[in-house]
């Protein structure tokens, strides 16, 4: 929690704003105005750096809103990229589709996993019947290309 007293003796509660989930602070000091994560303040003051080469925070549960010293810690940039690998919002964030001017619409790829999935049909004349490489339907077929796309019996 931070309190300002700057009109009152006992202080008064300070909520700041978002800044992309994370909670920050605007401090004005003699007529300049600079933005503060809390986060970072809470860090610098109560949490070991050992390193100096760790410039980020990182919190512990994932959680941008809790900003508990025992939840927060110094880290570099690799750290940073681990920790994110296994963020839940990381993981399971929708990424976004982008189908203009693409070959293949989630439907023809849909049917192109169901051809796959059967021994009958060969590789090279499902990807001449829709127009693409015999290298593009190995990627659809390893889950690199169109991977969001799911059959009904993969749901």
């Amino acid at each position: 929690r931070i309190k300002s007293f700057q009109n009152t003796q006992e202080g008064v509660l300070i909520h700041g704003s978002l800044i992309q989930g994370y909670q920050s602070l605007n401090v004005r000091f003699q007529n300049k105005s600079v933005n503060h994560y809390i986060h970072k303040l809470v860090a610098k003051h109560f949490c070991p750096q050992n390193n100096p080469k760790d410039t980020f925070v990182i919190h512990l549960d994932f959680n941008k809103q809790d900003n508990r010293a025992d939840n927060l810690q110094w880290a570099d940039r690799s750290k940073v990229t681990e920790h994110n690998k296994k963020n839940p919002s990381v993981i399971n964030r929708l990424i976004p589709i982008r189908t203009k001017n693409y070959k293949l619409t989630e439907g023809k790829v849909m049917l192109i996993k169901q051809m796959l999935k059967s021994d009958k049909s060969r590789l090279k004349m499902i990807a001449k019947q829709f127009g693409i490489t015999h290298t593009q339907l190995n990627r659809i077929r390893s889950g690199e290309n169109w991977k969001q796309v799911k059959l009904l019996d993969e749901v």
